[in-house]
């Protein structure tokens, strides 16, 4: 019997890991699906500037 608990448990926490690494990996492919390259590029392009234009000390 408690063999059984504790392995009910192991499964429950198992399907519950292997779900949710799914859903995170689902979840990045879409959105490197949507962010296309040209935004990649501006974004970074914006941030170089912005570092640029903060004063000097």
């Amino acid at each position: 019997m408690k063999f059984t608990t504790q392995f009910l448990r192991y499964l429950k926490r198992l399907t519950w890991a292997l779900i949710v690494a799914f859903m995170v990996g689902v979840h990045n492919f879409y959105k490197q699906e949507m962010d296309s390259p040209d935004s990649i590029v501006s974004s970074i392009q914006m941030d170089e500037e912005e570092e640029d234009s903060t004063p000097k000390d």
